[in-house]
């Protein structure tokens, strides 16, 4: 039964999404099942780089620590997500730790056997650069939010990013500490932005939920100078 069950779940992900129901059961019969611990390290940085893993269910950070010991947080994964991509093309060590943040359920694809079947099916292949294209993509919107946006416009872009369905909101969002680590601040000033932005009537918290209330004047927030503009008035 566990069969099906994997193969049906390989449709949500965007890396197989495009593949026929058989072909994606080809590539289900191939992964290993792996639970994973609140808190368990799943891949440190500088391990050998020889699997995809795709998050079944729980969610994940993927993060580097700096010399000074600090933790800067690159994203957070959850259910139908997956990392570990540039693995499968350069076997190259791994660049970030991943760590589960909740009980975690993994799908793990070995890059050998990957290969193989990709051979067989270019369609995985185009839609790996596709997603290699978005995430380089978004790093550079990171890069470009933390170099030119103030704190509270760091944390508009953030929501913006993972807000999801309409009206839109962010469910199950990350906790101010988690936020700090994302976008490189502190706790305190990510706690003095998420109210600004409320005061501001942009957006609404909700236990670990986030309304977004005005996607424009948040978008607005989060284009850089906004900060200047708001301290300016």
């Amino acid at each position: 039964m566990l069969l099906p069950r994997i193969t049906e779940f390989l449709g949500f992900v965007p890396l197989f999404q495009r593949l026929t129901s058989e072909e994606r059961r080809g590539f289900a019969s191939l992964v290993r099942e792996q639970r994973y611990a609140r808190g368990a390290l799943i891949v440190r940085q500088g391990d050998p780089g020889d699997a995809l893993f795709v998050v079944r269910s729980g969610q994940v950070k993927v993060a580097i620590v700096g010399e000074d010991g600090r933790e800067l947080i690159l994203d957070t994964l959850g259910q139908g997500d997956h990392f570990g991509e540039l693995a499968l093309i350069d076997g190259q060590p791994r660049s970030a730790h991943v760590v589960a943040m909740e009980p975690t359920v993994l799908l793990v694809l070995r890059r050998d056997e990957f290969r193989r079947q990709v051979e067989q099916m270019p369609r995985v292949a185009w839609a790996l650069l596709e997603e290699l294209s978005r995430r380089l993509r978004d790093a550079d919107a990171k890069i470009t939010g933390l170099v030119l946006l103030d704190v509270p416009g760091r944390v508009a872009r953030l929501l913006l990013d993972r807000a999801e369905g309409e009206p839109p909101r962010v469910e199950r969002a990350p906790t101010h500490e988690v936020i700090a680590q994302m976008i490189g601040a502190s706790r305190e000033t990510v706690s003095r932005a998420m109210k600004e932005l409320q005061d501001a009537g942009l957006v609404r918290s909700e236990r670990r939920t986030v309304h977004l209330l005005d996607r424009e004047g948040l978008a607005r927030r989060a284009s850089p100078g906004a900060g200047a503009r708001t301290a300016a008035r």
